[in-house]
């Protein structure tokens, strides 16, 4: 047992379920003086205040200074194992081309699709583990970490294999995701792409017991919501539980679809329509997950998140890490984008970068808020405020962070 004391403040939003509406605002704690109790196996025993629960000695005693602590980020939609870079793409956007018009030319999903085909699942994970323990320091302690590179069955789970190896070398919780259907192979008919995923994809996945989850990019120029519903449906039926690319390029319906799924998220919902805010403001599981950076690098406007969360929506916030359109594992920047772009308060932004995107990944229950019964995954900060977190933009204060009860980065 051991207890981390002399926190100048702890906050974090409160429950085991994400929140949704004003309670993302309102149910953030902020205890002054605080400490925390955390046992052998990384679970907080209590957290509060020095004085109500801080008063015996521990076999451990950690002094943190003075510094403030809150929730380990858990980054719910990243695509962070890959091969190559895609600089040259970031500069054509910054001469006007599209998301689309880059595809069109030979770039996107399928410039990184051969990079990883020609490369095994050590080479991706040696790669791609720097970004990993990146994020680390940087305060993420659970990353979702999609495939999607390899579109085909030998390099879906190849990329599959390299998260999880990527977990073990960085110390991060890592979450797999199957994203076979996120974009066509070159060469393929896309109908028979389909009938690929469901009949050859799905049941190496799950053979290999390789992923938690299923995520299709349904979009207009990739999936239609009919092909979605399809590789979803026999997804869930196999056991992986539903995520969704929706609503990011053009309005599709894609959100209903996701509440329709029983889909743990709807992410990007850059086009997201007054019909999908309200269907994913009537689910009680679906969270819309919102991708500010990418919104950033694509020159797009950014996803209505004011709107959402007063129409009652659960809102998450995500870095969504890959080489083409967001190449960064940096949650506070997100956070800082959260709100300047999308209007939302420091402590809503921070309800949508823990507990509501642990929801996400179906893991609110057990993280994503510093409360008895939790695991113990935080951060300590050298800041004043909770509002300094956004403000100091793209610059990290962290002095350490915490994962399972360890100090896994950084120093006291």
């Amino acid at each position: 047992m051991k207890i981390y004391r002399n926190i100048s403040a702890l906050i974090t939003p409160i429950g085991k379920s994400a929140l949704r509406g004003t309670a993302m605002r309102r149910n953030v704690m902020t205890v002054r003086n605080a400490c925390m109790i955390v046992d052998d196996r990384g679970t907080i025993i209590d957290a509060g205040s020095e004085k109500e629960i801080g008063g015996r000695t521990f076999e451990e005693e950690i002094d943190c200074k003075g510094l403030l602590a809150l929730p380990g980020f858990v980054d719910s939609h990243t695509h962070a194992v890959f091969m190559g870079e895609r600089s040259s793409e970031f500069c054509m956007r910054a001469e006007g081309k599209s998301y689309q018009e880059i595809a069109a030319m030979g770039g996107g999903i399928r410039s990184s699709v051969e990079h990883v085909r020609n490369s095994s699942a050590t080479e991706i994970a040696d790669y791609s583990q720097k970004f990993v323990r990146n994020a680390l320091s940087l305060g993420t302690t659970t990353m979702e970490i999609k495939s999607g590179y390899g579109l085909s069955a030998e390099s879906e789970i190849a990329l599959l294999e390299a998260a999880k190896r990527v977990g073990e070398l960085t110390g991060m919780e890592v979450l797999r995701t199957w994203l076979g259907a996120h974009a066509v192979p070159a060469g393929k008919k896309q109908s028979l792409y389909v009938q690929e995923l469901v009949s050859e994809q799905l049941p190496e996945v799950i053979g290999r017991h390789a992923a938690e989850f299923c995520d299709v990019f349904c979009d207009e120029g990739y999936f239609t919501n009919d092909e979605a519903e399809e590789i979803c449906v026999a997804a869930r039926a196999a056991g992986l539980k539903i995520k969704l690319h929706a609503d990011e390029l053009a309005d599709t319906s894609g959100a209903a679809l996701a509440v329709k799924l029983g889909s743990y998220s709807a992410d990007h919902l850059l086009k997201i329509s007054d019909a999908g805010i309200l269907a994913l403001a009537g689910s009680d599981r679906t969270v819309a997950t919102l991708l500010p950076i990418t919104a950033l690098c694509i020159r797009s406007a950014y996803a209505p998140a004011r709107k959402m969360i007063e129409s009652g929506c659960a809102v998450a916030v995500a870095t969504d890490c890959n080489p083409g359109s967001s190449m960064s594992e940096n949650m506070q920047l997100a956070i800082s984008l959260a709100v300047i772009g999308m209007g939302m308060s420091p402590e809503e932004a921070l309800s949508a970068a823990t507990l509501n995107g642990a929801a996400a990944v179906d893991r609110a229950s057990t993280h994503g808020s510093i409360e008895k019964g939790k695991r113990a995954d935080f951060a300590l900060y050298d800041i004043p405020s909770l509002s300094y977190l956004p403000y100091h933009i793209g610059v990290s204060d962290i002095a350490a962070v915490v994962k399972n009860g360890r100090i896994v980065s950084g120093i006291l």
